[in-house]
């Protein structure tokens, strides 16, 4: 059986977890500044926006097609040529220089469980590096069975609590800053965009993917909405074997 990740996302779908306040809180706890070197898994318009606001280099690992040549399009319009470069690449597979990013981060798409993702990715991390991952998780002690059966069976592994998720994260050499899920609301607005972008797709030439994005789609509505499951943006701090805890949390 073929990997799941990265979770399929039809063109055009609205992504989670793009807010201003949420990358800016991101940006915030990492101490970014202009000597930055970020990378990001799915180029978007808010990772843009945000090597422009720190006047850092930002490194966009996107599959060579549409939507790179979309972003690079808009990196142009918005003047950023000098701090944004490409790597048209599968952000499962890419190759990065070992201990150099201040941060590596996917807003809105799932790249993998959350423990191996860590493992995989905190040697591409400098000291001190940030992780930002988008995850899928179970947000009820009691969520829909139906639900669960069907995501566990999709990503070959059980959900996990946000709690959990961020625990992890922490095994694989990591101190977690941040977790933020999307709640109903946002959820039910991400979906409808997902249905209107799967519309747009020739149903005929559907592979596993897409076939997989619409049995999500169709069980969220089946079920109301009431799954019990959502997606969260988990972000930690690299720690170095040894590391002694903070005397306090000042998110340094």
């Amino acid at each position: 059986m073929s990997s799941p990740f990265p979770l399929y996302l039809p063109p055009d779908a609205r992504r989670l977890f793009q807010s201003e306040s949420l990358v800016r809180r991101m940006a915030q706890l990492a101490h970014w500044d202009s000597k930055a070197r970020l990378v990001e898994f799915f180029g978007s318009l808010p990772g843009m926006a945000l090597a422009k606001a720190l006047d850092c280099e930002l490194t966009v690992v996107e599959p060579a097609g549409k939507h790179q040549a979309w972003l690079q399009e808009r990196a142009r319009a918005a003047g950023v040529n000098d701090l944004v470069s490409f790597e048209p690449a599968d952000p499962l597979a890419v190759s990065l220089p070992k201990a150099k990013s201040s941060g590596i981060f996917s807003l809105g798409r799932v790249t993998g469980h959350m423990g191996a993702e860590a493992k995989r990715l905190r040697p591409f991390l400098a000291e001190r590096g940030r992780l930002g991952l988008t995850s899928v998780v179970k947000v009820s002690r009691l969520p829909n069975e139906k639900a669960l059966a069907a995501w566990q069976a999709r990503l070959g592994a059980p959900l996990l609590l946000p709690r959990e998720a961020l625990l992890a994260m922490e095994a694989e050499g990591f101190e977690p800053e941040l977790v933020e899920t999307a709640g109903e609301a946002e959820l039910d607005e991400y979906y409808q965009a997902f249905e209107a972008a799967l519309a747009k797709l020739d149903a005929s030439k559907d592979d596993a993917a897409v076939k997989a994005a619409r049995e999500e789609l169709a069980l969220y509505r089946e079920l109301g909405g009431r799954t019990g499951v959502t997606f969260a943006f988990i972000l930690g701090r690299r720690k170095e074997p040894g590391e002694k805890p903070p005397m306090s949390r000042d998110s340094g």
